[in-house]
């Protein structure tokens, strides 16, 4: 990371740290079978519609994930809350598979409390403005969604960075604005060297960089603050659609369109986070990179719903 965008992240780090059961053997009925395979099925249709819905990274890149300890600042919220939060997050990564940091650790999860978080978010942006599209793309979402997290009025917003870096040895993979490498014949970019083209594997992949949250205490509504702290997981360890309609969906982020109905994290945001952090992370594109998550996810919803974790009928290609 250059020093221009370590600086302009900088800026945003106001708080301290974080401190089966198998089917049963024997004669079988035709309709048993079938409805078995049905069931399977719908587990492989459900998973596949969870994730397009959801999942929402940059335009050519593939879904990210934090492939570092993940170290999490809370600021403007009494300290018992905001610790509350911390540790909630803390405890959503672990059990999603990723490593989280310990005390002392330097914050890329930045959650900041505000009761107007339209005038936060832009005064963030104008005065870190790198920290938000350190590069013109590969690392962030477009100007129009930049514009939407400065001008929305809902309660939680968030824009994740994440940047292509080399499978070998984490080097980020692209020029930074800022972070031109000065050769013999002038300026020359960044680049890392393709060492075996593969229709299946990238030499690179995409890692959470780092996270902003604003939550407008303003307008959650009185929503538990577990919940809160769910929803504030979900959009730091996966790049979560802000636009999506997700109303057909069992997951979080309905919690402030049926506050009533969700309690927290639900098993499909559970098993889809699980999932993106046990897939394979390097494959040569998004689509096979989804395929890759989608793969993971239907084999835990099976084995959850006493299915063969890996049918026939299971689509295995890239």
């Amino acid at each position: 990371m250059s020093l221009v965008i370590a600086l302009a992240t900088a800026a945003l780090l106001s708080a301290a740290p974080q401190t089966a059961q198998q089917p049963a053997t024997g004669d079988v009925a035709p309709t048993d079978l079938e409805s078995i395979i049905v069931e399977g099925r719908r587990v492989e249709e459900e998973a596949r519609a969870y994730i397009r819905e959801v999942g929402d990274p940059p335009r050519g890149t593939s879904l990210a994930r934090w492939n570092r300890p993940v170290c999490v600042s809370m600021t403007n919220m009494q300290p018992q809350f905001a610790q509350f939060v911390i540790d909630r997050i803390a405890t959503n990564a672990f059990a999603a598979g990723a490593d989280v940091g310990g005390q002392g650790c330097r914050p890329n999860v930045i959650i900041l409390a505000t009761t107007d978080g339209p005038t936060l978010a832009k005064k963030l942006v104008a005065e870190a403005g790198l920290g938000f599209r350190p590069a013109i793309n590969h690392t962030n979402l477009n100007r129009d969604a930049l514009a939407d997290f400065q001008n929305s009025d809902a309660p939680v917003r968030w824009w994740n960075v994440v940047m292509p870096v080399s499978i070998d040895n984490g080097a980020v993979a692209i020029a930074l604005r800022g972070d031109t490498i000065l050769g013999e014949d002038g300026e020359t970019l960044k680049a890392v060297r393709v060492r075996d083209a593969s229709r299946m594997r990238a030499n690179i992949r995409y890692d959470m960089a780092w996270t902003i949250v604003i939550i407008d205490m303003s307008r959650t509504g009185g929503v538990p603050l577990g919940a809160l702290a769910d929803y504030a997981s979900m959009v730091s360890l996966a790049q979560i659609d802000a636009s999506a309609d997700l109303g057909d969906q069992s997951t979080v982020m309905n919690l402030f369109k049926e506050p009533a109905g969700v309690d927290g994290l639900s098993q499909w945001d559970r098993d889809y986070l699980s999932a993106l952090y046990a897939a394979p992370s390097n494959r040569a594109d998004g689509r096979r990179q989804d395929n890759a998550v989608a793969r993971t996810l239907i084999q835990q919803r099976r084995v959850r719903e006493g299915l063969d974790p890996a049918p026939a009928e299971l689509e295995t290609g890239e």
